[in-house]
């Protein structure tokens, strides 16, 4: 688990992250309470090493986002 902080304005926030790969094979981002599956480009810009992630599988991570039918941009 990772942990982040920034400002906006006069108010700090604070709080606690997770990468993982959900069972459809998808690469997500637990923010707080908030869940977002991570395009193929995220994953790229955000220099995510998938290979780190806790049960990654290589071929779930392949029909997600090489098969066309996952937002990849």
């Amino acid at each position: 688990m990772g942990k982040f902080e920034y400002e906006s304005g006069n108010t700090k926030f604070k709080g606690a992250f997770n990468i993982y790969q959900a069972r459809n094979g998808a690469i997500m981002l637990l923010m707080g309470t908030k869940v977002s599956a991570l395009t193929y480009s995220q994953i790229n810009d955000l220099n995510i090493n998938c290979y780190q992630l806790a049960d990654f599988n290589h071929d779930d991570f392949s029909k997600y986002y090489l098969s066309g039918s996952a937002n990849v941009l």
